[in-house]
């Protein structure tokens, strides 16, 4: 389409729909070919801009809620996770565009959580329901965001304070 946010737009709610039907949509043919216009259409969709905190890796920070794939070394696999969900408030609806394709590799998996919780033993998904989990996340200079990159400041009594009304120890 010429105007890929006009055509989001127009199909909006059935978009929206399908997301809630099946989890997720895969869009192809829109040529977003920047990151203004994956906000565009992130608005467009009616998806309120998501402030990202606590990052697992850093990112580029194009716009409001627009953001870079992590950076994460190609010599790694990346884990399978789930975007923000860790998060005390995490967004109803998520975009993910890609602007420019990568000479080779960039593969991003996706998965049915659902499948995937229901695939783990009947006694561990017993006990997380009993007992509950913890994530423990450990910042180093090797890979992952650093403390500075995950919580958008250096500033210990503002991460202190993100921690506290997040409900992080």
């Amino acid at each position: 389409t010429a105007d890929p946010t006009d055509w989001v737009a127009r199909h909006r709610d059935a978009l929206r729909a399908a997301t809630v039907d099946h989890g997720a949509v895969l869009v192809r043919g829109l040529d977003i070919d920047d990151a203004p216009r994956v906000g565009a259409i992130l608005h467009r969709l009616g998806a309120p801009p998501v402030t990202e905190r606590e990052a697992f890796a850093p990112r580029h920070t194009y716009a409001e809620g627009v953001y870079s794939s992590t950076k994460w070394p190609t010599n790694q696999p990346m884990c399978m996770h789930h975007e923000l969900s860790y998060a005390h408030a995490f967004p109803s609806l998520m975009l993910f565009g890609c602007v420019q394709a990568p000479e080779e590799g960039g593969a991003t998996a996706v998965a049915d959580s659902t499948a995937v919780l229901e695939a783990l033993p009947s006694e561990l998904t017993d006990r997380f329901e009993r007992e509950g989990w913890i994530l423990t996340r450990s910042y180093n200079d090797e890979i992952g965001a650093s403390v500075a990159e995950a919580f958008g400041t250096e500033d210990r009594d503002v991460i202190a304070r993100h921690c506290r009304d997040n409900a992080i120890d």
